[in-house]
Order: structure tokens, then C-alpha cells, then sequence
């Protein structure tokens, strides 16, 4: 019998990533992996007694040069894509603070978005190019026609509890962060994204605009308000943010209700029309072929992402804004990506997989291709093991002693609230039903919020 390689999927931000990274475990596993997939943190703190194989990370920036060295140490070979890959706001902040050299230099293969994120990498990683493939995220393989049934029901349970809604979905995390403003600084002097006065100057100006953005929001939400006072407005916090001040803005509006559950598409799916600002959830809605209008108060070449405004109705006022959520309600909405070719071709330069083979497929693909290639699996140092354990127990001592002074677990807790086996395999049985797959691969418990995916 074949050995079966060992595919480590970790989940940081359930809402966003949880439905996607289930479909690749289970394709990876109808293709002959086992996978382990589960919360990132949890999975790292055992990290030297987990199965040796593949893991896939989220991210290629400075600070994983540490945890890419441990991962090395312990035997894993390292793949990894780039969550924020597809809606960057400028180019050189991007490949700055996201794409190190020393770190992409460890991995065995890097999926890209596309060709627009391909090309820009090139820059950061010479020669390493050839390790990037254009496959696709399988994030947007479920905005695909072929998987939308998933989020049929969902949806229209939404409906029924909110009627015919607005949504708002922000995007303000580096100005309005969980932690505050000094704590948005304060992780990009961490990642090593802030070294001298340039950069220092450069991610405050960006913070400042943003946070000109945000009361731009805060003010035009009451105004919406007024304007719908017999439409229900969900105001859907992005998850690094402080959504207490979006309660807070709230109050007294009573038709307004801030939410944070579930994923995104289910949402985009069920409003009448979705609202952002150079969010990621712009071009989902788009997809999806839903109404979705970016409100622009102000405009900046360097702070603004294209591609999410690119593909939705400009409003640049609130009285626009209104303008524009009545047309959507009246039918009479025209959606930049249904009648401009333009922009359709923008889009298929950012995604690899917007038609043709899905994202999942092509990384699948790409895994085989590597296990046939013959990239061994790298041997497990035991003083590695050793010193990992010590560390490991260590911290846990420690975050036992500091758990009530520190805001890291409810904030770790916002992201990723838990994962059980019934959610899970709910879940699979719904790829199963839409897709006519996947009826032999089989979920078996790990670890607390970690789960084996195999046939």
C-alpha cells in the first residue's frame, strides 16, 4: 500500500477561512492525504507531536521566518499562500510587509492568487518565483456557480430574520483594532514591518486616512438610517476590530444591528445591497452578482484597494449612497462587473480560478505533483522535539498565570470561537449533497477544536 503524506491544515479566522479549507481537506483527502485540520493556535502548541508532512500557512511575511525554522526543525515540509494576497492596497507597503525573502526561501511551494500577485512577488523573490503557482484561493471556489447551493439555506434563513436588508461591511482594522491604536503600531513594529522613520511615517498616514474613512462610516450609518427607517441595516464588524464601537453607534438607532456570525456569503447573499469600502467583501458580492456600492467619502491611489471598488457602484456622499441602495432596492442597479468587459478581464488577471479548473482542484494537484516528485519529508531533529516541548510548556505556564491580564483570548476567541466534530461534519454532508463527493472521507477526532480528514 501507498504511504499516505500527512497534510496540516490550520484555521486562523473561522468565519472566513473554516468553509474553504474544509473543502480542501476533503478534496486532499479523496486524493489520498490524510489531513489534520484545526485552530492554528491549538495546532501549533502541539506542533512537535503532530504527523510530519505538509503544512500550509497562511502567510509568507517577516515574522514567520521564526515558526518557518521551527517547522523545519520538526520535520514539516512548508507550503503556504497569502490570505491578504488579493485586496493590498499598494504594492511595495504589500510585498514589505508581507513577502520576506528569508521566509518565502523555506517554503516548497507558494499559491498565488493570480498573475497580478504572481508578478508582483517576482520582485521580492527573484529566482524563488518558480515555486509560486497561479491556482486560485479555494475561498473564492466557493463563490463559484457549482457551490453556491451551500449557502442557499443559510440565506434565506437570514431573510426571513432580518427581511429585506442593507449590509455594511467594514473594513477598519488598522484603525479601529481590537487593541487599540497603539496596538496596531505596535504589531507592525512586531512583524518587523515598521524598521526606520520612513515606514513609520508611511503606516501612520495610512492609519489616520483610514480612520477618516471610518467616521465618514460612523456618520453615514444614522444617516442610512433615517433615510430606511422600515429596513432592517447589519452592520458586519471585520474580525481584527473593535466591534463594541460599532454597538455603541447602535444605540438608539433601532434599526440598526451590528453582527458578527457566520461567514461572509451567506450575507452578501441574503441583502438587498452590500456597502464597503476597499473590502474583499466588494468583489464576493460581485460574484455572487448581488448588488454592492463602495462608499468613497474620500479617495487615495496609494491607501485604496482597486480591485473591490473596481468592481462595485461608486458613492463618494452620503446623499449618493442613498441614491444608489434605492436604485438596488428599485431593480434598476447596474453592476460594473455584469456589463463592463474591463472589468471582467481585471478581475481574471486577480483570480486564477474564476473560471475553469476550481482553486482546490489546482492546489490538489499541485500537492500530488510534489509527493511525486519525490520531496521528502525532512527528519525530525529529537533535540528539536526536546526543546519544542520545553518552550511549548512553558508558555503554557505562563499563559495560565497571565490568562486574566491578557486581552489576547477573547481576542483569539473573536476569530475563532471553537470547532466541534457535529459542526464539521454537517459541513462535509453538505459538499457531499452539492458536489455528489466525498462519500467515503470520514472525520475523526485529534485534538479540542482539531479534527483528522481521511478516506
Amino acid at each position: 500500500m501507498t504511504e499516505r503524506h500527512w497534510l496540516i491544515i490550520p484555521i486562523e479566522t473561522k468565519a472566513r477561512e473554516l468553509d474553504a479549507k474544509t473543502y480542501l481537506a476533503c478534496a486532499a483527502a479523496e486524493a489520498g492525504f490524510r489531513v489534520l485540520l484545526g485552530d492554528q493556535n491549538s495546532l501549533l502548541r502541539r506542533l512537535a507531536l503532530l504527523p510530519q508532512g505538509f503544512y500550509l500557512d497562511k502567510s509568507v511575511a517577516r515574522l514567520k521566518v521564526k515558526s518557518f525554522q521551527r517547522l523545519e526543525d520538526l520535520g514539516f515540509n512548508i507550503l503556504a499562500w497569502c490570505e491578504e494576497g488579493l485586496v493590498y492596497r499598494d504594492r511595495d507597503a504589500y510585498l514589505h510587509e508581507r513577502v520576506a525573502p528569508a521566509a518565502f526561501e523555506k517554503v516548497d511551494a507558494f499559491f498565488a492568487w493570480g498573475r497580478v500577485q504572481h508578478d508582483d512577488m517576482r520582485l521580492a523573490v527573484n529566482d524563488g518565483v518558480r515555486k509560486i503557482y497561479e491556482t486560485g484561493n479555494p475561498r473564492f471556489d466557493l463563490l463559484r456557480p457549482e457551490l453556491q447551493g451551500l449557502y442557499r439555506a443559510p440565506a434565506e434563513a437570514l431573510k426571513a430574520q432580518h427581511g429585506n436588508f442593507i449590509l455594511i461591511n467594514t473594513n477598519f482594522g488598522r484603525y479601529n483594532h481590537f487593541y487599540g491604536a497603539t496596538g496596531v503600531m505596535d504589531t507592525l513594529r512586531k512583524r518587523g514591518s515598521i524598521r526606520h522613520a520612513a515606514d513609520q511615517a508611511f503606516f501612520a498616514q495610512w492609519i489616520e486616512y483610514l480612520g477618516k474613512i471610518y467616521h465618514a462610516f460612523q456618520d453615514m450609518v444614522p444617516e442610512l438610517a433615517q433615510a430606511f427607517p422600515d429596513r432592517t441595516i447589519v452592520v458586519r464588524p471585520h474580525p481584527s476590530e473593535d466591534h463594541d464601537n460599532w454597538r455603541h453607534l447602535a444605540e438608539g438607532l433601532p434599526n440598526v444591528k451590528v453582527i458578527y456570525e457566520g461567514g461572509a456569503i451567506p450575507w452578501l447573499l441574503a441583502a438587498a445591497v452590500s456597502i464597503h469600502n476597499s473590502c474583499t467583501t466588494g468583489l464576493e458580492a460581485a460574484l455572487l452578482n448581488r448588488p454592492v456600492i463602495a462608499y468613497q467619502p474620500l479617495k487615495s491611489e496609494t491607501y485604496d484597494s482597486f480591485l473591490p471598488n473596481r468592481v462595485s457602484v461608486e458613492a463618494t456622499t452620503a446623499n449618493d449612497l442613498i441614491d444608489q441602495v434605492r436604485r438596488a432596492f428599485d431593480g434598476r442597479f447596474d453592476a460594473p462587473l455584469a456589463v463592463d468587459e474591463a472589468v471582467q478581464e481585471d478581475v481574471k488577471r486577480y483570480v486564477a480560478s474564476i473560471d475553469g479548473p476550481q482553486a482546490t482542484h489546482r492546489v490538489v494537484q499541485q500537492l500530488l505533483a510534489l509527493k511525486a516528485s519525490g520531496t521528502a519529508v525532512r527528519r525530525r531533529k529529537l533535540v528539536a522535539v526536546v526543546r519544542d516541548q520545553s518552550e511549548q510548556w512553558a508558555r503554557s505556564v505562563a499563559r495560565t498565570a497571565l490568562t486574566p491580564l491578557r486581552p489576547t483570548q477573547a481576542y483569539s476567541r473573536q476569530k475563532f470561537p471553537g470547532l466541534d466534530r457535529e459542526e464539521l461534519e454537517r459541513l462535509v454532508e453538505n459538499f457531499r449533497a452539492l458536489t455528489g463527493r466525498f462519500e467515503k472521507v470520514r472525520i475523526l477526532p485529534s485534538a479540542k477544536h482539531s479534527f483528522i480528514v481521511t478516506t
